[in-house]
């Protein structure tokens, strides 16, 4: 360990059960983050903007990027809370599966859920998937920790 402040206490993750009150930064099972989990987020529209419905679908567009240099394969979208999932299509360049450096772009025509009309609220949640398979968790509850470092769940938002 260099002693610097980010590695002996503010990069590290801990369980959902650590706060500030019972945090030990010298925790051998707490050692300082060296890679990002994957992560994607909607970008457009932003959250709470509305969309025109094209064919019953809306056109959605976000970014997704994973840590240690693992490619994102796949964006999985739903409009009705898990029940079904659309991949979106990724617009990223060709780098290997375990040399991609950068964020990946993603867009999609997503479906509208059964008995959806125009002016409804629709919640949006994006997920996605790297080139290790590791895929983003639904709910953040059981991997929130002290400070939020790792709080990769997948992103819900209202359209």
């Amino acid at each position: 360990s260099s002693g610097t402040t980010q590695s002996t206490g503010d990069y590290k993750g801990f369980n959902p059960s650590i706060d500030w009150h019972n945090v030990d930064f010298d925790n051998k099972y707490a050692v300082s983050i060296q890679n990002q989990p994957v992560t994607s987020m909607v970008c457009d529209p932003l959250d709470g903007g509305s969309v025109e419905i094209v064919d019953n679908k809306i056109h959605l567009k976000g970014y997704a990027f994973s840590g240690a240099g693992a490619k994102i394969i796949r964006v999985d979208v739903t409009l009705d809370d898990g029940v079904t999932w659309h991949t979106a299509e990724l617009k990223q360049d060709d780098s290997s599966l375990n040399r991609a450096w950068s964020w990946s772009l993603w867009e999609g025509d997503i479906p509208l859920p059964e008995g959806a009309k125009s002016g409804d609220e629709v919640k949006v949640t994006c997920c996605a998937v790297d080139s290790n398979y590791n895929r983003q968790p639904e709910k953040v509850k059981n991997i929130w920790n002290l400070r939020g470092c790792l709080s990769n769940s997948c992103i819900h938002q209202c359209e």
